[in-house]
């Protein structure tokens, strides 16, 4: 009895759509806010069926905080809020989420040696185009190529994850699973 029990709350837990509170840092980011919220109420558990489906790994159903602010996007972890970018356009807003939420989903299955984006550009750009399209996915390369500044080199990572096939990155990150989960 407890093995169904158990197995039946797993499945409810599974079944339960992923919760992203958005809240606004400063009343000047509300309408950038209201946007994110619009986004991940009608796109989220598509967003979230395909990043599970491509990787093959499982998001925790527990909420995530998600603060909107001015500066560069982060992840967080755990109960440190995700931070987002207001003025992203619209399309970079959906992007960043599944970037911002590739990391999460990779959780502690990144040793601290190896750059997380190294790991996660083996999926996001495949769960772009098949959210919304090659053109779509094109685009946010190009944007993220741009960025500089941070500890990633975004350019050189994209260059690399882009010279192997779909197929290829999937069987790649496949592997890096396979040799990290513990």
């Amino acid at each position: 009895f407890a093995a169904i029990l158990s197995s039946t709350l797993v499945a409810q837990e599974r079944a339960k759509p992923l919760q992203i509170n958005f809240t606004a840092s400063t009343e000047s980011f509300g309408a950038a806010t209201q946007e994110y919220r619009e986004i991940w109420g009608t796109e989220g558990r598509r967003i979230v069926a395909s990043m599970e489906r491509v990787t093959g790994l499982r998001f925790e159903r527990r909420p995530i905080r998600a603060a909107i602010y001015e500066g560069p996007s982060f992840s967080g972890f755990g109960e440190r809020p995700m931070q987002l970018r207001a003025s992203y356009s619209p399309a970079t807003k959906r992007a960043t989420l599944v970037h911002e939420l590739g990391h999460r989903l990779m959780g502690d299955l990144v040793p601290r040696d190896i750059d997380h984006h190294s790991v996660i550009f083996l999926f996001v750009y495949d769960v772009w185009v098949e959210l919304w399209g090659q053109a779509f996915a094109d685009e946010q390369v190009t944007v993220e190529r741009a960025r500089t500044g941070s500890l990633a080199n975004y350019d050189k990572l994209w260059t690399d994850a882009l010279t192997f096939s779909g197929a290829e990155r999937a069987h790649r990150f496949k592997q890096f699973v396979q040799e990290h989960r513990k």
